[in-house]
């Protein structure tokens, strides 16, 4: 989220005292992001404010609830007047926007931001070892499924270049990381939050123990194979592991994104 953050709204000059910019996270749900900011990135919470939107009522009043700024907006059709956001952010959910709305939410996204702000539009490249995982796993166990196309490099340069707008897209090592005490509390303890986080507990329980269900993540988490496709060597992790780390164990499960960055030239 961070890594994420600081392409939608670089860093300024330290003697910069210019007032908070506001990024617009449109695909926020409850407000993890701007949670996430509050309560654990103080020096991000004094130069950004993060704005949630969401199209469930339900996720807007939760965020609202918990003292977060939120608006109910469809991604393609944005309440927000033109230019009166810094940033804009769309992420962790993009492939569930239709895909003949994608063209709007891309354009909505560029209209409310500010001349010199930014887009940023996150999602697992569609031949990565993340889509394959919610094609196999995800949408087969999961009583609503996951039927969603997610996006390519190809489409992503597409989509920007027709909003009228270019954008660079760049590679975004986006893992899932859990601690414990011990080695085997780590794994026990990832394997319990892929099956919460993505819905598949009923699943991951007709597989046995932690030792099973590790495998699975070893399986479908290994990315050796994608990222030699990568046009950049990069230094991610290829696949789940568990290491010392002070006086815990982690347990870490790579995912490598691809997002798109959009400057929206200044007028």
């Amino acid at each position: 989220m961070r890594q994420l953050l600081e392409l939608a709204a670089p860093s300024r000059a330290a003697s910069d005292t210019a007032a908070p910019r506001t990024v617009l996270d449109v695909l926020g749900g409850d407000g993890t992001i701007a949670r996430a900011v509050h309560d654990h990135a103080p020096d991000l919470r004094d130069r950004l404010h993060v704005l949630t939107g969401d199209l469930s009522g339900d996720m807007v009043e939760r965020a609202l609830a918990q003292g977060l700024a939120a608006i109910r907006q469809a991604a393609d059709h944005l309440f927000l007047a033109d230019g009166t956001m810094d940033a804009a952010l769309l992420a962790y959910g993009t492939h569930h926007i239709a895909p003949q709305e994608r063209l709007d939410a891309v354009t909505e996204a560029l209209r409310v931001v500010k001349d010199g702000g930014h887009v940023v539009l996150h999602d697992f490249d569609d031949i990565s070892p993340m889509a394959r995982f919610f094609t196999d796993v995800v949408h087969p166990h999961t009583t609503a499924g996951h039927d969603y196309r997610h996006f390519s490099r190809g489409l992503l340069t597409e989509l920007f270049a027709e909003a009228g707008t270019p954008a660079r897209v760049v590679d975004l090592y986006d893992p899932l990381v859990v601690r414990g005490a011990t080695r085997e509390e780590a794994r026990r303890r990832m394997c319990a939050y892929v099956a919460d986080m993505y819905g598949v507990g009923a699943f991951f329980a007709t597989l046995g123990g932690t030792d099973a269900r590790w495998r699975l993540l070893e399986r479908y988490f290994q990315h050796d194979t994608y990222l030699a496709t990568l046009p950049e060597k990069t230094g991610f992790t290829p696949a789940p592991i568990v290491y010392r780390s002070e006086d815990a164990f982690v347990a870490e499960v790579p995912r490598a994104a691809i997002v798109a960055v959009a400057h929206k030239p200044p007028a």
